[in-house]
């Protein structure tokens, strides 16, 4: 049984590297574009949002503002702007590159990120996340999320859940 679970999570997290590694996650996360339409995103919210989600799979968030993370498997983490606060814990190896990912593989633990222009990514089992302030989610697998009270769930399809979170008025629309 371990084994298996541990295949799964390679497997999500070599799904995961690919997507890191891809330019179309840079503006997906950071495109700005207050009118973008129904086929960019699932749900669209307008206000200071607040997304908590849970499941297996992967998650990739960007954008400004504050994620706490706690799961098993691949943890990601970029510092845009250079003015976050990164604090993890845990079990795993953690490495930085060049080009300013951090990542802790083997990850079993807690994560806490703020900035102004952040990037979370984490791939792997018992995902338990929240975010607030104002970005993108993309989250691809199997698992519950609920965003300024209304909730969904995420499913291992093509492109996966997107959220978008921007701050003007607090509306929702899907």
């Amino acid at each position: 049984m371990k084994a298996n679970t541990l295949k799964g999570i390679l497997s999500l997290g070599l799904v995961a590297l690919v997507v890191v590694t891809s330019a179309g996650f840079a503006s997906a996360v950071y495109a700005e574009d207050a009118n973008a339409d129904a086929a960019e995103a699932d749900i669209k919210a307008r206000g200071i949002g607040t997304l908590t989600a849970k499941g297996d799979g992967i998650a990739l968030l960007g954008g400004r503002g504050t994620v706490e993370v706690k799961g098993n498997g691949i943890l990601w983490i970029k510092d845009v702007a250079g003015d976050a606060v990164i604090e993890v814990s845990g079990h795993g190896s953690k490495q930085e590159f060049l080009d300013g990912w951090i990542q802790y593989a083997g990850f079993h633990g807690d994560a806490s990120v703020e900035g102004s222009r952040i990037r979370v990514i984490v791939a792997g089992v018992d995902i338990n996340l929240s975010a607030e302030g104002r970005g993108r989610v993309i989250l691809w697998g199997h698992g519950t999320y609920e965003i300024n009270s209304q909730s969904g769930e995420w499913q291992a399809e093509r492109l996966g859940t997107r959220v978008r979170i921007a701050p003007t008025d607090a509306s929702l629309t899907q």
